[in-house]
């Protein structure tokens, strides 16, 4: 959702001409108003604009609210999946090379006619809501994602990935491998709160499995990159 006067309505706008035409469709809408400026349109909330983090984080929660109050009046509600997620906390940058605890997100999913009310505790990542979503949906098989369906993935299997800047953490269990430029690898024991990190020797799997994640994605990239070109060119 951007900052203009009614984003609610321009999102549910172009999903109602997809359902129209019986269309399925997707649709990915971003808040903004809960960054810097932190700026939004007035007489929305009781905070004037811009109104620093609280404004932004309660004219976000009146958005969403009101995009979900109008979507329930829309013949296309009681089959759409709904998902909100969140990128990273406030001030994720830290001490540690990756404070856990700042990447800690929540991930609602509602769709009240399709899913029942559950709470799922699995370590998972943003790259598996997309394989989660489409099992839900029955679309699940040969998806070509680097993620998996969180709900059913063990909860001894959970794992995450998380980065800032140049260095990228996998956490596994307590357990987080970071990579770092000039090819440094270091692991630390993260606590329950995610707020401490103490050195620990890597584990060599460890940080195989974590090359893989993150090279192995940037090699899929690169692929289907040079796959993009060589269709365009013939």
């Amino acid at each position: 959702m951007s900052n203009s006067a009614m984003p609610h309505r321009t999102a549910t706008f172009d999903m109602d001409k997809d359902a129209a035409a019986g269309k399925p469709f997707f649709a990915h809408i971003m808040t903004a108003s809960n960054h810097v400026p932190f700026t939004y349109p007035e007489g929305r909330i009781d905070i004037a604009s811009p109104g620093k983090r609280a404004g932004g984080v309660k004219y976000a929660d009146f958005a969403v609210g009101r995009f979900i109050e109008m979507a329930k009046k829309k013949p296309w509600f009681d089959n759409t999946i709904f998902l909100f997620v969140a990128d990273h906390c406030a001030s994720s940058a830290g001490k540690a090379k990756i404070p856990v605890h700042r990447y800690h997100i929540p991930a609602i999913v509602y769709a009240p006619k399709i899913i029942s009310p559950r709470k799922v505790d699995t370590l998972a990542s943003q790259i598996d809501l997309a394989p989660t979503l489409l099992a839900m949906l029955g679309l699940q098989g040969d998806d070509h994602f680097v993620g998996r369906d969180i709900l059913t993935t063990p909860p001894e299997e959970g794992r995450a990935l998380l980065s800032t800047y140049q260095n990228l953490g996998y956490l596994k269990g307590d357990v987080m491998t970071v990579l770092q430029p000039k090819r440094k690898i270091e692991s630390f024991r993260i606590s329950a709160d995610g707020k401490d990190a103490q050195l620990i020797s890597t584990e060599p799997k460890m940080a195989e499995e974590a090359i893989a994640y993150f090279q192995g994605a940037a090699i899929l990239m690169e692929k289907h990159g040079e796959s993009g070109n060589k269709t365009v060119a013939n």
